[in-house]
């Protein structure tokens, strides 16, 4: 191969510092805790990803006139934030995706099964009728963790928003303080269902008319100093799964 050849098949990818033999098997590209379809090239022991999946990580690319240009961190922020406006605020970035479909922060793997109409029990909290949904987390890392020590906050927020923009936070959260504090292996994870309510009681045909868009789980960006080498791998490790979509 020459090597202006050479040079023009690598043109549309970006040299990452990692370990790699060109032997080695295929390597699965996760961006923004997303399983990406993109392609990882192996080259003579240097890993290569696609310009392509830099814009999804806040990274502005540019080329003409024989530069190629990336702009990122702090001026990729700036240079593509739409504007909150006086007074408010975008939406809280997070990993995002669909039901079914697994989601990555680097440490916990995440994902909505079900979401499904829920009546609180006469006797218990008297909270009417609400949704319901349940998840499965599992530790994505190789040291043993519990949830606690990697910013989930047993009574955090967790809220259902609606088409109309409204949200609930009031919930039922049974037997989710001993998740958060559980021990999990490599691998190792968990079932367990949400269950949120209106502010104030509505008729279950009310609730029924309007099912939920989004969950968000929120997590906070700490890690105990137990867990060396143990990090996120996105800018915000919360939640936020589109209710109306599935994979």
């Amino acid at each position: 191969m020459t090597r202006s050849l050479f040079v023009r098949l690598l043109l549309p990818v970006l040299l990452l510092t990692a370990s790699a033999s060109s032997g080695a098997l295929a390597q699965t590209l996760i961006l923004n805790g997303k399983v990406s379809t993109e392609k990882v090239l192996t080259v003579g022991g240097k890993v290569y990803v696609p310009l392509s999946a830099l814009p999804s990580l806040g990274v502005q690319v540019s080329s003409g006139g024989g530069v190629l240009s990336l702009t990122g961190g702090k001026a990729a922020v700036a240079a593509t934030a739409p504007s909150s406006g006086t007074g408010g605020a975008n939406q809280k970035a997070s990993v995002t995706g669909c039901l079914n479909e697994w989601l990555f922060n680097g440490v916990w793997r995440l994902r909505a099964t079900k979401v499904e109409p829920v009546t609180d029990p006469p006797g218990s909290y008297n909270y009417g009728d609400g949704w319901a949904v349940t998840i499965e987390a599992r530790n994505g890392v190789t040291q043993t963790i519990t949830l606690d020590d990697v910013g989930v906050v047993y009574n955090g927020a967790v809220n259902l928003t609606f088409a109309d923009g409204d949200s609930w936070g009031k919930s039922v959260r049974d037997g989710w303080q001993d998740k958060t504090y559980t021990k999990l292996p490599q691998g190792a994870g968990f079932l367990y269902t949400f269950k949120l309510y209106p502010d104030a009681k509505l008729e279950r045909a009310e609730v029924l008319a309007r099912p939920p868009q989004k969950l968000l789980i929120e997590n906070l960006k700490k890690i105990t100093d137990r867990y060396k080498g143990v990090a996120f791998t996105v800018p915000d490790p919360s939640f936020r799964v589109d209710l109306t979509c599935k994979k």
